[in-house]
């Protein structure tokens, strides 16, 4: 019993130390609205760069409400993967799928 409140306080202390960062897209016909959350808080200044979309070149920073627009100009559907760093240093990834729509 011992060695399990043990273990279980380990895993407690890791996840008190750890941040809950997170990045949400939203798509939009000439790119994506990005939202960076640090503990459910706006991420004011984080990088948010494209990571697999060679034509994007660059970074773009959040503002205060921890949002940035990035423009795209994608002539086929695909997922696109987004890397945020914040001013601390942290740094997380999300893929998010943007779709074209023909006229």
């Amino acid at each position: 019993m011992k060695k399990v409140n043990i273990a279980l306080s380990s895993v407690l202390i890791a996840f008190s130390s750890m941040s809950f960062a997170d990045i949400s897209i939203s798509d939009t016909q000439n790119g994506a609205w990005v939202k960076v959350t640090d503990n459910g808080q706006p991420s004011a200044n984080a990088v948010v760069s494209v990571e697999n979309q060679p034509q994007v070149k660059g970074t773009y920073q959040t503002d205060d409400s921890g949002r940035v627009f990035i423009p795209l100009s994608l002539n086929s559907s695909r997922s696109v993967k987004y890397k945020a760093v914040t001013e601390d240093g942290s740094e997380y990834n999300r893929f998010a799928f943007h779709g074209v729509q023909k006229r």
